[in-house]
């Protein structure tokens, strides 16, 4: 069985993701896999280069993450440009892991908060969408990337439709309290899940449930 979380920035989808490691997921972190596809002498790092100038190359060659934050995500058109070259190669990419992973393990999570956008629900069976209030989620960013408020704001507000997000989900994760109270919530969903984990082959079929169905992983 492969599980989708995704969620707004700051909603803890590693939370998330890290319980369902410890119950034997193998997690695939789309945030790597993005930083992976813009390392120094990649055609990806090139084309975003060429899309947005040299001033985003820092000096020892590698992508100026935190520069092109600050401009994608105060810029819409900026941020649809970026994503129009990073999804499809994300897809590909994070396409090969999945199902490398699935070989080996019964049970995958691909941890992307651009599950939807990047056409990453393609790849899985079922979605845990996290979520978290926007006041709370702008708390979280400051306090983790020692950002300004009004940057942190910039990067929350910079998503899709976190309500639509949350309504194409087959699972809803509210973790806008204490930490146990999420982990609570995913022992349920795992709960519901069981019978569909126990006889999980690589390759098995969707989980049965609710229907199934921005920001960018390029950046700080």
């Amino acid at each position: 069985m492969i599980i989708g979380v995704t969620g707004g920035i700051a909603s803890g989808k590693s939370r998330v993701s890290s319980f369902l490691a410890c119950r034997g997921a193998f997690v695939i972190d789309v945030d790597q896999v993005a930083r992976e596809l813009v390392e120094p002498g990649g055609p990806v790092l090139e084309a975003v280069i060429r899309e947005f100038g040299s001033e985003f190359r820092r000096d020892d060659g590698t992508l100026d993450r935190r520069a092109l934050g600050r401009l994608v995500f105060s810029d819409p058109d900026a941020l649809a440009r970026l994503n129009g070259i990073m999804f499809p190669r994300l897809l590909e990419a994070t396409g090969e892991q999945v199902r490398e992973a699935a070989r080996e393990h019964p049970l995958v999570v691909v941890d992307a908060a651009v599950l939807y956008e990047a056409g990453l629900d393609a790849l899985v069976d079922c979605v845990i969408c996290v979520t978290a209030g926007e006041a709370t989620r702008v708390e979280r960013i400051v306090a983790r990337n020692g950002l300004s408020r009004e940057e942190a704001l910039d990067r929350a507000r910079a998503q899709g439709d976190l309500e639509e997000q949350a309504r194409r989900a087959d699972f809803v994760v509210d973790n806008s309290g204490a930490p146990e109270d999420a982990v609570r919530q995913v022992e349920r969903i795992l709960g519901q899940l069981d019978p569909y984990l126990r006889r999980a082959r690589p390759g098995g079929k969707p989980c049965a449930g609710a229907p199934r169905g921005a920001g960018s992983p390029t950046c700080e």
